[in-house]
């Protein structure tokens, strides 16, 4: 049985922000952000879950950002880290609270992909960044990798996570971007989203 699930976004946004005047002004920037939860992803034979096997959602990662001697590297700050695993199928998947394993059935194979390019948003001229082919971007490109592997786009292309026999498969996903001086403005407001595709046998 296959089961294709979209998931996460990494985001980081630095907005502009506008101070009293007096005799002189100053600044501060503020930031407030927010991404809509989506409902837990569910499957007749596997879920995603967390470290507690409750459903996992993904939030919205924040990214650091450098200064190189060619632009800014922006990377997650910290991993999306989850896990995936074979379920009852006689139990019902409710959003906060644990799944019920099935310790019966192991994953037979389980390969990941990116649905589609990555998308940048901020970039000077709607620039969108390359794919890196390896786990760390250098300038124009962005990464996104799974268990310290590069994703590709298209499930001609997926990474095999894991082994037959496995009953669990552990999941960490982080992103990286390399942004040279030309594509990008001080103060602007960065976002990269990323659907990752999970195709799970069981």
């Amino acid at each position: 049985m296959k089961k294709k699930v979209l998931a996460s976004a990494l985001t980081f946004v630095l907005a502009s922000g506008s101070a009293m005047a007096a005799v002189t002004t100053g600044q501060l920037t503020f930031n407030w952000q927010a991404v809509v939860p989506t409902a837990p992803v569910t499957s007749t034979a596997w879920a995603f879950v967390d470290g507690l096997d409750i459903p996992f959602v993904p939030g919205t990662e924040q990214l650091n950002i450098a200064r190189t001697a060619t632009g800014i590297k922006a990377v997650s700050l910290k991993p999306y880290d989850f896990f995936i695993v074979p379920v009852d199928t006689t139990s019902t998947i409710t959003n906060g609270t644990p799944v019920k394993r099935d310790t019966t059935k192991p994953l037979l194979a389980t390969k990941v992909f990116l649905g589609s390019m990555p998308v940048s948003n901020g970039l000077v001229g709607n620039k969108q960044l390359e794919l890196s082919t390896t786990k760390d971007a250098v300038d124009g490109q962005i990464a996104i990798n799974v268990n310290g592997k590069p994703l590709k786009v298209g499930s001609n292309a997926a990474t095999s996570i894991g082994s037959a026999t496995d009953h669990e498969e552990h999941i960490v996903i982080d992103m990286n971007a390399s942004i040279p001086n030309a594509d990008v403005k001080d103060g602007a407001s960065l976002s990269f989203v990323a659907p990752v595709i999970f195709a799970v046998d069981i």
